[in-house]
């Protein structure tokens, strides 16, 4: 059975790894193909560390190369241009066609089109480890001013995490402003969380404008409308975090949508009409008890991955396929260096002690036990 992956982040990565450990109990033999652009997986919520250099970028950004060779998954480098759903097959950019008897779409996200002039030409954006690496250079780029001025347009997790670990990145040199057209931070975070975040912007001494409706961006900085009035913020560095949205559907026959760009899904994440194909992560209206759907986060295609590979394997031994239920796991977010705050289940740490529970949080989902090992090894000091 010829089963296709199209994306390799959080959820087609792990329906992978899930599809082969279960695989062995497969009445028929699988041939997994994992199609993804890039050549290495980026471990996206611990991106932040590379910025104060608390983490190494193989620790969160290992290569498929790294993460495959001991499984029976083929990798393919390469960009989908077309799947077509009726003839089961997929056009690559550069390869030859695929045919598959399954088909599994978790191609994400990406950053909501900019809308204001000059924010393409003058932003930086924060979502993959190529993104932290030019981040990284115009920092050092920056290393002879006495006074570094960063503006984030954006006062989401992003912005926020952003915020925290550049004022403690660049000390008494960074001069750190947030600007948010919404009337809080963290807006669909807990309260608790919000506090937390607010308390490590001040101790930074971040600047905070929120109800703030950015207008220009241009090389001298950005201007947006606050309290009425127009207000311009010098800057040396800006970073652009408003917001994410589905990619677009590989193909001009796209299924079903909610307004909001994502494919409708049954709740075992099968297209309505098409039982062979998966959709999950970002590009599906997951469900989720007392939600209208699953958030748009790693933690949500986390879940969903291991819950496809079973139905998958179920449909080919002719078995029940099972719903997926997403189980919010608490909110982590860091803070800062050695700082965080880990929200869940009725607790909240911050601090240094939430630090080092949101790392072994993720070290716990790094996905592969070789992986996972040996990131422990290399924080225990210990040479491989």
């Amino acid at each position: 059975m010829r089963v296709c992956i199209v994306g390799g982040g959080f959820g087609g990565l792990y329906c992978a790894l899930a599809l082969h450990r279960r695989s062995q109990a497969s009445p028929r033999p699988l041939h997994i193909t994992l199609i993804e652009p890039r050549d290495r997986f980026n471990f996206t919520p611990l991106l932040y560390e590379l910025l104060t250099q608390e983490l190494a970028p193989w620790e969160i950004a290992p290569t498929y190369e790294e993460l495959l060779p001991p499984t029976a998954v083929d990798r393919c480098q390469d960009w989908v241009d077309q799947i077509d759903l009726a003839q089961r097959t997929i056009t690559l950019r550069q390869g030859k066609p695929l045919v598959y008897d399954y088909l599994v779409v978790a191609i994400g996200s990406q950053m909501r089109p900019p809308t204001v002039a000059g924010s393409r030409a003058h932003t930086l954006p924060f979502a993959t480890v190529d993104d932290a690496w030019q981040l990284e250079r115009r920092l050092e780029a920056l290393d002879d001013l006495a006074t570094v001025r960063v503006v984030v347009a954006g006062a989401g997790a992003s912005g926020v995490e952003l915020a925290c670990k550049l004022s403690d990145r660049l000390g008494h040199r960074g001069q750190i402003t947030v600007v948010d057209r919404r009337g809080e931070i963290l807006r669909s975070y807990p309260e608790r969380v919000q506090r937390s975040a607010m308390r490590a912007l001040a101790k930074r001494r971040v600047s905070v404008y929120l109800d703030a409706a950015i207008e220009t961006v241009d090389g001298s900085g950005l201007t947006f409308g606050y309290q009425g009035q127009p207000h311009h913020c010098p800057a040396d560095l800006m970073l652009w975090t408003v917001g994410t949205v589905p990619r677009p559907w590989p193909s001009s026959a796209a299924p079903k949508q909610t307004p909001l760009g994502q494919c409708l899904v049954l709740p075992t994440l099968q297209l309505p009409d098409y039982d062979n194909v998966f959709v999950l992560g970002d590009m599906a209206a997951m469900p989720a008890p007392g939600r209208e759907r699953a958030p748009t986060t790693a933690q949500a295609a986390y879940q969903a991955g291991p819950v496809v590979a079973h139905n998958i394997l179920a449909l080919i031994a002719n078995r029940s396929v099972k719903p997926f239920r997403y189980n919010h796991l608490g909110d982590m977010l860091t803070l800062g260096q050695g700082d965080a705050v880990v929200c869940g289940f009725g607790l909240c740490i911050t601090g240094r002690l939430g630090a080092f529970s949101r790392r072994w949080a993720y070290w716990l989902r790094l996905p592969t036990h070789a992986h996972r090992r040996r990131v422990l090894r290399h924080r225990l000091g210990f040479k491989d």
